[in-house]
């Protein structure tokens, strides 16, 4: 028979050996698990490294993904001390003739700027599209550091810089003109201009911008109290370094403005400056047309009263400066020039808008509403505008500037105002460069869509 000692003996022994056991379990489920988690991680190294060179990775897991098939995966890359440093997304989108390219596309994390680019040229997909090396080269040369999502411009040819002479633009007339955008960006600021010419020359110019909440300070009272922070020297600081230039240069096309909205000829100037530029050649053509500040405001409750029935007051649109704070986000068909083929390729000025709407005609626009004309017509009354649009090239223009050249609506189904970054394809490499631009475009979406972003 079996003592009280043996027995308590006989448990403890069992219970060492039952403990034993479990740490041999535990420990061998740990060791395989880490085991396991090495392999992944090499393989998210070998598969990544060459777009962003991550001290670990991991999956992301969105319901988001659904709307998505194209893409196979996206992961976010971390530094050793666990800081987010990037994105990483994995995709196969079609080219224009229907080919599959697999690639990895990498962004940052903050700014999701575009960081790395990389075809998959292991895939076994016999309908993969091919883009060699050295075009690829060029590719990325256009494409690494732009802020997605991205459209394509016909650039200007270049301002001569050889010359210091005063250049003026003719037909300017005297008075305050002004000119603001009809949409607001991510950060809901509008972009407005005023500009005042004297004895046919630009003697002062101003361009800043007011935020649809209207709790919120003007973009440049923001900057300089750090609550609007952007590259280099604060925004306020850039605005009037490209004002000043302006007063210099007296007229915006020599200001330079690169395909991506930046200009290395202003000194401390680093962000984008296509909202100036496009607001100060808007000014321009009021001026001429002696479409000064007042009938602006005034044209604006008229779209107002169009689509409202009220005037800005009456919907209590009018900010304390006077600013109508107010986003035809909603109804881009209002300010969107259409070509033939139903592509997006500009923006209507608010004085067509009205004159289309009264149905009359501007005094330097023939794009607006005719009764004669047997053309077409948008909801608005506004008549497409013609060009030499190639409806092969997914909303290309390469006519006049009037048009402002610009990819829009086309662009991957994204709206005018969303685009960040605009850009010349590869000369001869259209295809490919579209191809691209369009895994870019499809992470943009899916980002917007998972951070739930307010563009």
């Amino acid at each position: 028979m079996m003592s009280h000692t043996q027995l308590r003996q006989l448990i403890a022994e069992a219970f060492i050996l039952f403990a034993l056991g479990a740490i041999l379990v535990i420990g061998g489920f740990f060791l395989s698990s880490d085991n396991a988690s090495k392999r992944i991680q090499n393989e998210y190294h070998t598969r990544f490294g060459s777009v962003l060179d991550s001290f670990s990775y991991e999956k992301v897991k969105s319901k988001a993904l659904k709307d998505y098939p194209e893409i196979k995966g996206v992961y976010i890359g971390y530094s050793s001390t666990g800081i987010p440093e990037g994105y990483v997304v994995d995709l196969t989108v079609q080219s224009p003739g229907g080919q599959n390219l697999s690639m990895l596309v990498s962004l940052e994390y903050e700014s999701t700027r575009i960081k790395g680019l990389s075809i998959n040229k292991n895939t076994e997909d016999d309908n993969a599209y091919v883009i060699n090396d050295d075009d690829m080269k060029l590719i990325k040369e256009k494409l690494i550091g732009k802020q997605i999502p991205i459209a394509f411009v016909v650039e200007d040819k270049p301002a001569d810089e050889e010359t210091n002479d005063v250049v003026t633009v003719p037909g300017l007339k005297d008075g305050v003109y002004y000119a603001q955008r009809l949409f607001d960006d991510r950060n809901r600021y509008i972009d407005y201009v005023e500009m005042e010419i004297e004895n046919g020359i630009i003697k002062k110019v101003k361009w800043d911008a007011f935020s649809t909440d209207k709790t919120n300070q003007d973009r440049s009272e923001a900057s300089l109290r750090g609550a609007y922070v952007i590259s280099g020297l604060d925004w306020a600081t850039q605005s009037y370094n490209v004002c000043h230039a302006l007063l210099s240069c007296q007229d915006p096309d020599r200001l330079a403005m690169k395909s991506d909205g930046t200009t290395d000829i202003v000194s401390g100037v680093t962000c984008d400056i296509r909202p100036f530029v496009e607001l100060a050649k808007e000014c321009i053509e009021y001026s001429r047309a002696s479409y000064e500040k007042d009938a602006y405001m005034k044209g604006l409750d008229v779209i107002l009263m169009h689509l409202y029935q009220k005037t800005a007051a009456e919907l209590e649109y009018v900010n304390e400066d006077g600013h109508v704070v107010f986003s035809f986000e909603k109804t881009p068909e209002i300010y969107t020039k259409y070509n033939d083929s139903q592509s997006a390729i500009g923006y209507y000025s608010v004085m067509e808008i009205e004159a289309s709407i009264k149905g009359i005609k501007t005094p330097n626009s023939t794009n607006n509403n005719n009764p004669d004309n047997s053309q077409d017509t948008g909801n608005n009354g506004n008549k497409k505008t013609n060009s030499d649009y190639d409806s092969t090239e997914d909303g290309l223009n390469p006519g006049g500037s009037s048009d402002n050249q610009i990819f829009t609506d086309s662009m991957d189904n994204l709206p005018m105002s969303e685009m960040a970054t605009f850009i010349q394809p590869v000369s001869g490499k259209y295809d490919q460069t579209r191809t691209v631009v369009k895994a870019c475009n499809t992470c943009y979406k899916f980002l917007k869509e998972y951070l739930n972003w307010k563009v």
